[in-house]
């Protein structure tokens, strides 16, 4: 009777020990971790050069088919539309953006970043913060959504 109950016993533990196997150490989960922020830094480091560089179409290349850019004037919506926006956004004046990340993290295939900004435009500098969504896609980080949201102007 004994020996019946120590097969299932044997594959219980084996199917525990694949299992284990299976869970990524503490030291995988920091090396994933630190992969994510040099890959989104990269990523950040890049958007920033080719929008100051008047790139809107590398720009735009960053972005999900179907993501979502929110400004303070509205919100659009697919790679057509934020490509017009980031257009007329470069063509408008803006310029010399700067971009600190503040935090960022992932889970899966998505990941977030979060920081302040500020932007030259024709008459002003703004300053504000932004949030990013970005999703794994074929092995490449794409912003899903793009929130920024200025800070108020002062008043005279």
């Amino acid at each position: 009777m004994r020996k019946g109950h120590s097969v299932p016993a044997v594959l219980i533990v084996l199917a525990l020990m694949m299992l284990a196997q299976d869970r990524p150490s503490a030291s995988s989960a920091e090396k994933t971790s630190e992969n994510f922020s040099v890959e989104l830094e990269e990523l950040r480091e890049s958007w920033v050069q080719e929008f100051n560089s008047g790139n809107a179409e590398k720009v735009a290349a960053f972005y999900a088919p179907e993501a979502e850019l929110m400004r303070w004037d509205g919100t659009v919506h697919g790679y057509d539309s934020i490509l017009a926006e980031l257009k007329r956004s470069i063509s408008g004046g803006a310029h010399d953006y700067v971009v600190h990340s503040l935090h960022n993290e992932r889970s899966g295939d998505l990941g977030y970043d979060t920081g302040a900004y500020n932007v030259t435009l024709r008459d002003r500098v703004v300053e504000g913060n932004y949030l990013i969504v970005l999703k794994s896609m074929n092995g490449q980080w794409r912003i899903v959504a793009h929130a920024s949201v200025a800070n108020p102007r002062e008043r005279p």
